[in-house]
């Protein structure tokens, strides 16, 4: 989510619009900036994110000019699916190169994979230490206690380009030896279980962490590690994810660790189909899932969900071509004789879409029934 203030004529107090917005929110925010001005632009003041320095980027832009304000609600799409990591490398990633617009905050989100996010390597001392022990530069064992890791820091970004950001350092990937990605990165983990061995009152069990998803000989591995045949043997301590929302979503109540790598290798699945995950957090949102399980048979049943466009128009023809098996001369014949915005309204409210935080969705199966717990229907 992006929250914006938006202002006019260079009022101190502007309008606040959460993106994703519908277009009632939209034109209601529209609607009390014309009482600021009429006639001035309509700028962004402010922008409020999961990615601390993207306000100043986007300061100034001017939402007036056709196509801005979709360029701002697929950057907040984009943000939605970011886990940590990826939103502390935007922060660097942004700051490291030359910024004119929304056009290249989008064009750079999309090559966060380009660049690496050394962590803790947040000052100059710190990267030099970092690239040292790393082995990303290299010095004799015998020298290193006299090491000034402050100049090697500085000297290190000076000639490769990278910023300094709260997560660290951030720098192309081509800029480090192959053999740091090598042995240092790892497939980002979907789900991370923090486990202990259940023993008597008297003894401590053993603790580790379990990535997830994992292999069946990864499970085998752990339970070894833990002394135990089965994990129900085990206690799960704590539950992390590194993508934002799952955590306050998905309930933490009776989960198992099997049930927990199903659902891991549901998610993983998801990332990987542009706007998946999205769907199944506003599933998420509408269901309410009161268990773990509730929560993993619903990613198992993502497929009987449908995100849903926020253009009524659209909604109203695709509806139509459904109808017709996508018979394009169907809307040949009634073009110019249907009002399909408002024919689309009428099937989302047939349909059960629901407005949701990550944007619009139906269930194909059966419409939901979301009145009696104060969810925005279409």
């Amino acid at each position: 989510m992006i929250t914006l203030n938006i202002t006019r004529a260079d009022d101190p107090e502007g309008v606040y619009l959460k993106i994703p917005a519908s277009k009632a929110e939209i034109s209601e925010c529209f609607r009390l900036l014309d009482n600021i001005s009429t006639t001035a632009p309509t700028k962004i003041a402010e922008a409020v994110s999961n990615v601390y320095n993207l306000s100043g980027y986007l300061k100034n832009v001017n939402i007036d000019k056709p196509g801005e304000l979709d360029k701002i609600i697929a950057l907040t799409q984009k943000l939605q699916t970011m886990d940590r990591e990826s939103c502390l490398k935007f922060e660097g990633v942004l700051d490291a190169n030359s910024v004119n617009g929304i056009d290249d905050v989008l064009r750079l989100s999309d090559s966060l994979d380009d660049y690496a996010l050394l962590p803790d390597a947040e000052i100059g001392s710190k990267l030099g230490r970092y690239l040292v022990e790393n082995d990303i530069v290299s010095f004799p064992e015998s020298v290193r206690p006299h090491l000034n890791y402050s100049i090697i820091g500085t000297e290190f970004d000076a000639e490769h380009g990278g910023a300094f950001c709260r997560g660290g350092y951030v720098v192309r990937r081509e800029e480090l030896p192959e053999q740091f990605f090598d042995v240092r990165q790892e497939e980002a983990a979907i789900m991370t279980l923090f486990l202990r061995e259940n023993r008597d009152e008297t003894h401590c069990g053993n603790e580790l962490c379990l990535l997830l998803p994992a292999t069946e000989s990864q499970l085998e591995m752990t339970k070894a590690k833990l002394v135990c045949e089965e994990f129900a043997e085990a206690g799960i301590v704590t539950v992390d994810y590194p993508f934002p929302y799952l955590a306050t979503r998905v309930p933490q109540d009776c989960i198992t660790v099997e049930d927990a790598n199903e659902l891991a290798q549901c998610i993983e699945q998801m990332n990987k189909v542009d706007g998946e995950l999205l769907k199944y957090l506003s599933v998420l949102e509408v269901e309410q899932p009161e268990t773990f399980q509730d929560a993993l048979r619903y990613a198992m049943d993502i497929d009987d969900y449908e995100r849903v466009s926020p253009d009524m128009e659209e909604y109203g023809r695709s509806v139509l071509l459904e109808a017709g098996d996508r018979n394009i001369d169907i809307l040949d014949d009634i073009d110019g004789f249907m009002d399909y915005e408002a024919y689309g309204k009428y099937r989302a409210e047939m349909d059960g879409v629901v407005q949701t935080e990550f944007g619009l969705v139906r269930c194909k199966s059966e419409p939901f029934q979301v009145e009696q717990q104060g969810m925005k229907m279409v």
